[in-house]
């Protein structure tokens, strides 16, 4: 999933482009079962997105970074993804 991360919602974030961003909220929207809140963080990053809202966007990565970065690191880093 790193490397999933890193190309995808990496790539969207250096470019700037809010459209590329949201798809990839879009895309990590669908979270792994154990990690609640995973959804909504994604769902109000693409909201936030697609509305141009490109610093809103980026403060949902994060706040799931926040929450859910020790438990991600031990248990889906390597996971393939999508």
């Amino acid at each position: 999933m790193q490397k999933w991360m890193k190309s995808v919602a990496g790539g969207a974030i250096a470019s700037g482009n809010t459209e590329r961003l949201a798809r990839a909220f879009q895309g990590m929207a669908k979270a792994p079962p154990g990690f609640g809140g995973w959804a909504a963080f994604c769902a109000t990053g693409a909201a936030r997105a697609q509305a141009g809202d490109f610093d809103g966007a980026k403060a949902q990565c994060k706040a799931c970074h926040t929450r859910f970065q020790v438990r991600y690191h031990a248990t889906l880093r390597d996971l393939k993804w999508p």
